[in-house]
């Protein structure tokens, strides 16, 4: 700190004092190497409160006073904040080794080399007129590490820097394709290269706290469960709706719920109406015929409402999508018994001292009035979207056979749960039932990927090529990257392009189909206002990303010539005859 007091006491002219900026965006690029791990941070200037930077007499920053104080707020607001993990163990604080100035224009923090030789370059002169308001600060850490293919985690404190931050961290681990992780605030300490039980607890925990996270679900299992509270329909209830939102769930962390902007407000308008209409059923009388049936129903619009709260957390999955999906599943299935735990006894204390038949109608009476207040809010919202009429081209139809082969899993389920609760009712068998669910996790974690492979829509009898023969060239990738990095992360994570999300949803599709969907969906924002050459590089970024070589022919943006490409993998060859 006695550099700052001494810069305070000897500069005649300083920047203003300046608050809070309201949102800061933060770049950061993370690289492991022998034995040490370089981590390069890309911060706004301003973002260093109870810094004064030195001004000139023009008013424009004094880059040859503001050296030592840069290296002092580096320290303070950038290493202090951050602490890296090597094998669970905590690594020692990280050594600022170099600090820069820059332009906003400045584009090198899209890849670790252009990065590393930006900030060692050579630091701009008081030739260049820059408001400090304006500037980015750069700065180089350097943790020792006892090997670079050792399993590395992160825990950040950046969301002091601002009221709003946002973070977009490149991991580039040794000999391995890169990681991009986007998050806000901070997210706690996250593996960025996560292993089984690393991803499934961390999943299990998520699950867990999502089902306390929002008021609806809650009220949603209690008026589910208000009328029954004995064991026998308490099972079949609850089975049916576990099995329903374990469908979507997965059917949508997996990329086969609708990309536009309005279905998120359209479930969420459906789960407020859900709770209204159980709570309605509740007061007119509720049979178990019936209430499973709702049960499974409603089931399936909370699965959608889950992997929306599910969907920026999938980046920290690593390798274990499924798996991180299962787990997620458990730790609701966690939260609701904890719920049910709590409320039964409660409720059937409460129903010993008041007419059960009419503290049923109040309690109800009080949450339909509540959820319909929701509903009419949320249609509101809802109305606010646009709605166009889809294009008939062939993403359409293969989506369209998607859900067509997804609502016969759907219906093959329902209809094996009600032959299980009709047992179970009749006579208890606990085997049935724990057959149904293991049936209906097997089914919804494999038919996405059966229905891309057995869609008609998706035969590659037009396609001649293969992705895995180089369609698109390193630079394309390249300039793909940046774009996406600069444009769509935050709201298209690379996670939900990448391994069994897209394998499972493109592999012998064209890539037309992708391109298609790249232009109508991002930036998410305002889907379609990047330019064609854009939305190209993008496509070509996200087909490296997922294991296909880059060759020496550019990817066209011709539909005819992209109809004649075959999206493939390697793994998706070596099982064709």
């Amino acid at each position: 700190m006695l550099a700052l007091g001494a810069g305070f006491l000897v500069r005649p002219t300083t920047a203003a004092a300046h608050e809070i900026p309201a949102r800061v965006s933060i770049r950061a690029i993370v690289k492991p190497a022998g034995r040490t791990m370089v981590m390069l941070v890309r911060v706004p200037l301003e973002a260093m409160r109870d810094v004064d930077f030195p001004l000139g007499k023009d008013g424009y920053l004094d880059f040859s006073r503001s050296d030592s104080l840069m290296y002092e707020a580096a320290q303070i607001w950038v290493a202090d904040a951050v602490k890296m993990f090597e094998n669970g163990e905590p690594l020692r604080a990280g050594r600022v080794t170099h600090v820069r100035a820059s332009l906003p224009s400045d584009r090198s923090f899209t890849s670790y080399s252009a990065a590393l030789a930006h900030v060692f370059s050579v630091p701009l002169d008081n030739s260049i007129q820059l408001p400090w308001q304006q500037a980015m600060l750069d700065v180089a850490l350097e943790f020792p590490i006892g090997s670079d293919s050792s399993t590395f985690a992160i825990e950040t404190i950046w969301a002091n820097l601002g009221v709003r931050t946002n973070t977009v961290l490149l991991f580039e681990p040794a000999g391995e394709a890169e990681r991009v992780f986007s998050f806000d605030g901070n997210p706690g300490r996250f593996s960025l290269d996560p292993g089984f039980l690393n991803a499934a607890g961390r999943f299990v925990k998520l699950g867990f706290e999502h089902i306390f996270s929002g008021i609806d679900h809650i009220l949603f299992l209690l008026c589910l469960i208000l009328p029954f509270r004995r064991f026998r329909p308490l099972v079949a209830i609850v089975s049916s709706f576990t099995i329903a939102h374990s469908i979507t769930l997965f059917a949508s962390a997996l990329g086969f719920a609708p990309a536009a902007l309005w279905f998120p407000p359209l479930v969420e308008a459906l789960i407020a109406l859900s709770i209204v209409y159980m709570a309605c059923e509740n007061m007119i009388g509720a049979r178990l015929d019936r209430r499973w049936v709702m049960a499974f129903s409603f089931g399936l619009v909370h699965g959608f409402g889950f992997s929306f709260g599910l969907r920026e957390s999938m980046q920290f999955a690593g390798t274990h999508l499924i798996t991180s999906l299962a787990a997620f599943n458990l730790g609701v299935e966690f939260g609701q018994l904890v719920l049910l735990a709590a409320a039964l006894p409660l409720l059937i204390w409460l129903f010993r001292h008041v007419p059960e038949r009419a503290g049923v109608i109040v309690a109800s009476a009080f949450v339909a009035h509540t959820a319909w207040h929701w509903t009419t809010e949320r249609v509101d919202q809802l109305v606010q979207y646009r709605f166009q009429l889809p294009t008939f081209d062939s993403t359409f139809f293969a989506d369209l056979m998607t859900v067509g082969l997804l609502a016969i899993v759907v219906g093959g389920v329902a209809w094996l749960l009600g032959g299980a609760i009709r047992k179970w009712t009749a006579n208890y068998s606990g085997a049935s039932v724990l057959s149904a669910l293991i049936l209906a996790g097997a089914v919804a974690s494999i038919a996405p990927r059966t229905a891309s492979a057995q869609n008609p829509a998706h035969a590659a009898a037009k396609a001649t090529r293969s992705t895995m023969a180089g369609v698109f060239t390193a630079e394309q990738a390249t300039q793909g990257r940046e774009v996406f990095i600069g444009t769509c992360t935050g709201c298209h994570t690379p996670a939900a392009h990448t391994g069994v999300v897209f394998t499972s949803k493109w592999v012998g599709r064209s890539v037309d189909d992708l391109f298609t969907y790249i232009r109508n969906t991002m930036p998410k924002v305002a889907p379609g206002s990047l330019s064609e050459d854009e939305y190209v590089w993008v496509t070509a970024y996200l087909l490296k990303l997922n294991g296909m070589p880059a060759g020496k022919a550019e990817l066209s943006a011709d539909p005819a010539l992209m109809r004649g490409v075959r999206i493939d993998t390697a793994a998706a060859l070596s099982r064709k005859p």
